[in-house]
């Protein structure tokens, strides 16, 4: 690789990148995600509080042409910066994104800037999310070990498909058999219907029903409103307005008419990615989450969906579908370490 430099686009110059140029970058990146599309991206950037500054950091060649591109957003509040990945919290897997992505030199490139925003100016700067065995991920890890920034890991789940189950553990056989036949006996009494959008429409409609049980989840709970999909509804259902039906979808279980679980699904090619699902605990005791998960890793597969990511692992699906562990990490330089 050739010299790197690494250019900064502030505000509407951001919002411009996005709009234009960065379409090409993800396509020219098989490994990107839906989280790096431009669509899940502008959709978050619109919606930023006026104390936010969309940031776009691109990696370029001597002739100027963009190798990679990473997309922040820059807060200011009290008399502090802090720059973030776009969309954060809300994306679970954060990437570089172009057709030099995982380009080692040009992921250091990125990342000593990173290193040199969070030095000279003192700004926080949290990276998180980003996947350990990606070039960004290693070359933030590297720079955490030789500077004052803190790195952390998190397990992050992802279920090949299909599912083999007859490949799995004794003890995981057993439990999917248990929760089978309980099923099964459910069905024979009770009407059970699993369904999953195709279209824009039914997907907002999902939406809000996905966001109802969300509500249901939090009562009488402690949750961060950051990290609540009812807190933000009306900002989920706008970037899924985006998104459309091609990209996003939600798998919904109900039992006699009323939806007791319901998952939102992001796709791209032969990979989904599943977020912010919620079950409604007046049906913990059967399990609901098991059970679409059951019928949504069936109803991929028969669309040639190879792998479903469940994201960071949370302890709610034990590895009782082959899951493959991997992970994510978070460097946080050494001011948001302090200040958090």
């Amino acid at each position: 690789m050739t010299t790197v430099s690494v250019r900064e686009y502030i505000g509407p110059d951001a919002m411009d990148v996005l709009a234009r140029q960065w379409r090409e970058l993800y396509a020219e990146d098989d490994l990107a995600t839906p989280f790096q599309s431009p669509a899940w991206l502008t959709a978050w950037a619109r919606q930023l509080p006026y104390t936010a500054t969309p940031i776009v950091l691109a990696a370029t060649s001597p002739t100027g042409r963009i190798l990679a591109a990473l997309a922040l957003a820059r807060y200011k509040a009290d008399a502090r910066t802090r720059f973030v990945p776009l969309s954060a919290p809300r994306a679970e897997c954060v990437r570089l994104i172009g057709p030099h992505a995982d380009d080692p030199a040009v992921a250091r490139a990125l990342a000593f800037h990173l290193l040199l925003v969070a030095e000279t100016t003192g700004a926080d700067v949290a990276m998180t999310d980003v996947p350990a065995a990606s070039a960004l991920g290693r070359s933030l890890n590297l720079f955490c070990q030789d500077s004052s920034w803190d790195c952390t890991t998190a397990a992050y789940a992802t279920i090949p498909l299909p599912v083999r189950y007859t490949t799995l553990s004794r003890s995981a056989q057993r439990e999917h058999a248990r929760r089978r036949r309980t099923w099964a006996h459910l069905a024979a009494h009770r009407t059970i219907t699993y369904t999953r959008t195709r279209h824009l429409h039914d997907l907002l409609s999902a939406f809000d029903v996905l966001s109802q049980l969300h509500q249901h989840r939090g009562h009488g709970q402690d949750q961060q409103p950051a990290h609540t999909l009812a807190a933000d509804a009306a900002q989920w259902r706008h970037v899924l307005q985006q998104l459309g039906a091609a990209t996003a979808c939600i798998a919904t279980l109900t039992l006699d008419g009323t939806a007791i679980a319901a998952q939102l699904c992001l796709t791209r090619g032969p990979r989904c990615y599943a977020l912010t699902p919620a079950t409604d605990p007046a049906h913990r005791h059967l399990a609901p989450g098991h059970a679409l998960l059951r019928h949504l890793v069936a109803d991929l597969a028969e669309e040639d969906v190879h792998t479903l990511a469940l994201g960071p692992t949370t302890g709610q699906q034990p590895g009782q579908y082959g899951r493959v562990r991997s992970s994510t990490l978070s460097a946080l330089s050494t001011t948001h370490a302090a200040a958090a």
